[in-house]
């Protein structure tokens, strides 16, 4: 029979810690439903990063991916700890659940400090420079890196599908 304050004292300890992990994964909903309510003269846009390469913006993604997950992880470990009664295992999860803690709440601030992001805000993601490929054979390939990539054509924003046409009804 397991000790019943041992389990008063635990289940207490395991509320403030549901609490902190939820109030932290629930911010992030909160921020896109308290933006949703508010008028849009009260919101702004503003830019916190740029990333310049298709590295950047892949090790950005794989990085937000990662502490995703960490919050994930958490949650479940925390809900694991609720149900589980044996001392031992209880004792193992702790563990695993204060080191992950600070493992997320580490990468957050790293996150922050190097891209602005934090998971519990809300974030746009807008392209600001993109390239256009095309598939061709070895030959065209080794003609079109001849001419150089600086003589490559500059697309020009369109103004609408006339434009395309150059202003020829067709």
């Amino acid at each position: 029979m397991p000790n019943i304050h041992f389990l008063t004292n635990k289940m207490i300890m395991y509320t403030s810690k549901i609490i902190a992990i939820l109030s932290f994964t629930f911010s992030f909903s909160f921020m896109l439903f308290a933006q949703d309510k508010a008028p849009q003269s009260e919101l702004e846009l503003v830019k916190v990063a740029s990333l310049n390469t298709i590295e950047a913006n892949k090790e950005f993604q794989k990085n937000v991916q990662l502490v995703q997950q960490q919050r994930t992880l958490a949650v479940q470990i925390l809900s694991k700890l609720e149900k589980t009664q044996d001392k031992d295992e209880h004792d193992k999860l702790q563990a695993q659940l204060d080191a992950l803690q600070k493992k997320l709440n580490d990468n957050n601030q790293l996150m922050f400090k190097t891209y602005g992001f934090t998971l519990n805000r809300n974030y746009v993601l807008t392209v600001e420079k993109a390239h256009v490929h095309m598939w061709v054979t070895k030959e065209e390939a080794k003609a079109i890196k001849s001419k150089g990539s600086t003589d490559a054509p500059k697309a020009e924003p369109a103004k609408g599908l006339r434009s395309l046409f150059k202003g020829n009804k067709k």
